[in-house]
């Protein structure tokens, strides 16, 4: 479905808040609804599940901890003296559901859209502030916007090549400790150099001037 930019935007908006508002037994109606907008939008299931992949290291380690630090109830396991409740497991998937639902989501809309589409899109919506304040809050907010979606493509190289990086100096994936492992192999190395990334963008834009007003 080819629909304008601002529609997806605003029904993105409104499932995000539907999929953080529900109480975890309802996050399955609003996954049929995220289904229901993936098909709406005609995204690839394979695209967006490449897409995917290099958040799911993050998303794990989120969801462990919160397996780990959160919740009460029984204690049914324990993790270096640790222990895990069926709240804070409770928790933890309500959690792991919820961020890949609005990743998934949000990557249904970058992918049947286009980067400049978007960034224009949200520059106009904010052309009133401008008017009002003159502060430019439309090129910032469609200029983040823009290196935002840019760096999902990056995010996705990255992953690739330190997983295979990892794999070459013997980290297994087999097993669940080994997987924790090889999590943290990969996340550390990919939020390193993605920071270094960021710190280069931030330097070329103020090479540029990026914000001087004149």
């Amino acid at each position: 479905m080819k629909a304008p930019a601002w529609i997806k935007l605003v029904a993105l908006g409104a499932l995000s808040v539907l999929i953080m508002a529900l109480p975890g037994p309802w996050l399955l109606p609003a996954a049929l609804a995220v289904i229901a907008f993936i098909a709406i939008l005609g995204a690839s299931p394979v695209r967006l599940y490449r897409m995917l992949l290099p958040a799911m290291p993050f998303i794990v380690a989120i969801t462990a901890l919160q397996a780990l630090l959160q919740g009460s109830g029984d204690v049914i396991a324990s993790f270096w003296l640790v222990p895990i409740t069926r709240g804070g497991l409770a928790i933890a998937a309500a959690s792991a559901l919820r961020m890949t639902l609005l990743y998934v989501a949000g990557s249904a809309v970058t992918a049947t859209t286009g980067e400049a589409e978007i960034a224009s899109t949200m520059k106009r919506a904010f052309q009133p502030v401008d008017r009002l304040t003159g502060w430019g809050v439309g090129r910032d907010v469609s200029t983040a916007m823009a290196l935002a979606l840019a760096f999902i493509p990056m995010v996705r190289e990255e992953y690739a090549s330190i997983k295979l990086a990892q794999e070459a100096r013997g980290v297994s994936y087999r097993g669940p400790l080994n997987a924790m492992k090889g999590i943290i192999a990969v996340a550390v190395p990919l939020l390193h150099s993605l920071s270094h990334r960021a710190d280069d963008i931030a330097l070329a834009m103020e090479a540029r001037c990026y914000g001087v007003k004149r």
